[in-house]
């Protein structure tokens, strides 16, 4: 059986694939994947861990047995934001989630003789600390940080160590920035799915005014995209000019969190998933001009390169260069406004193969 354990991270999807993937649950159950829910998978692996496994292989597996209830299934989709450790202690070491090796092991281990595949989205540091230090039950934000060298925060390190400890479980690495481009694609590779589903749009009901959101539902309903390369292109379009600024680049109010702080940790989170977090043997895909996916060795990653500020920090260069699609009154106006630029970030060795 196909295990997919999404790892998170924290104050990324919040439960969103979960919910999705369930929303969708005849589409699953027609291709043999099985969706436990939240209040049963979750108690259920934290007894198995604290029971410490003891799993051999081609023996009967109880927690497999429990996470599916009596449901035949050829793939198993877990997803929960506190896999790598709680909210508290994110920080808690050298490098964000320290303990992140270790927690997969001991995840991986308990699936003995089946194939696990691991997913996790990233987070631009200058947006994810505040996340999840409001998120946390620690009160003051000093706190919270004390004792640890911003300047160094990384997502390399807990990948580096999460590899090397579980180098034979591929592992699919998206940026929670590109969500509103990659979700439909998100599903699709967690779920092993490749179909329209239900809920596709989610993100971007999230983030459009309620007036743009109907304005792409009622385009894409007299115009239906002809894939997602196609669905991609609209919807990069219809944000440019109905985004809710608030909802894609929210006020951060804490002391000591400048301007200059957010502006260098995006620039550490731009490096750091450029040069180092897809290295190795690293498998990418990262979105052309065409709209292909290149595939290599283990990892998968998704990477479009929306900083913090889905507005201000994008900018240079326009990856999608729109052309008139049929009747596109509303898009070819919208392309010749404010058309979002979208900065191609190259990933790792892989980008040859794009």
């Amino acid at each position: 059986m196909d295990i997919a354990i999404h790892l998170g991270a924290h104050c990324t999807d919040e439960d969103l694939i979960l919910k999705t993937l369930s929303d969708n649950q005849e589409l699953m159950q027609k291709h043999s994947v099985a969706i436990p829910p939240a209040g049963k998978a979750r108690p259920a692996i934290r007894k198995a861990l604290q029971s410490g496994g003891n799993l051999v292989p081609g023996m009967g597996n109880p927690l497999i047995t429990d996470l599916l209830d009596k449901v035949t299934a050829d793939r198993l989709v877990l997803s929960y934001e506190g896999f790598l450790g709680v909210y508290a202690k994110v920080l808690s070491g050298a490098s964000i989630y320290e303990g992140a090796g270790k927690r997969a092991q001991m995840l991986r281990d308990l699936f003995p003789g089946h194939t696990v595949e691991f997913f996790l989205a990233v987070r631009n540091p200058a947006t994810f600390i505040p996340a999840i230090f409001e998120a946390s039950s620690v009160e003051d934000f000093k706190s919270f940080i004390e004792g640890h060298d911003l300047s160094q925060v990384t997502w390399s390190e807990p990948v580096a160590a999460l590899r090397a400890a579980c180098p034979d479980v591929p592992l699919t690495i998206w940026c929670n920035e590109d969500l509103p481009l990659i979700w439909p694609d998100v599903l699709r590779i967690i779920s092993g799915v490749e179909a329209e589903m239900t809920g596709e749009d989610a993100i971007l009901r999230q983030i459009m005014t309620p007036g743009g959101f109907t304005r792409l539902k009622g385009y894409l309903r007299d115009n239906p995209a002809k894939g997602l390369p196609t669905w991609r292109k609209v919807v990069t379009a219809f944000l440019g000019k109905y985004a809710d600024e608030a909802a894609v680049a929210p006020d951060i109010d804490l002391p000591g969190w400048t301007d200059e702080t957010i502006a260098g940790l995006s620039d550490l989170y731009e490096a750091d998933v450029q040069n180092r977090l897809f290295l190795g043997d690293v498998i990418g895909f990262a979105f052309t001009q065409g709209d292909d996916l290149a595939h290599h060795l283990g990892v998968v990653a998704t990477s479009l390169g929306f900083g913090h500020d889905f507005f201000h920090l994008l900018g240079d260069v326009l990856l999608f260069l729109f052309q008139p699609l049929d009747p596109l009154d509303e898009l070819t106006q919208l392309v010749g406004g404010n058309a979002i630029g979208i900065r191609r970030t190259t990933v790792g060795p892989f980008c040859d193969d794009v």
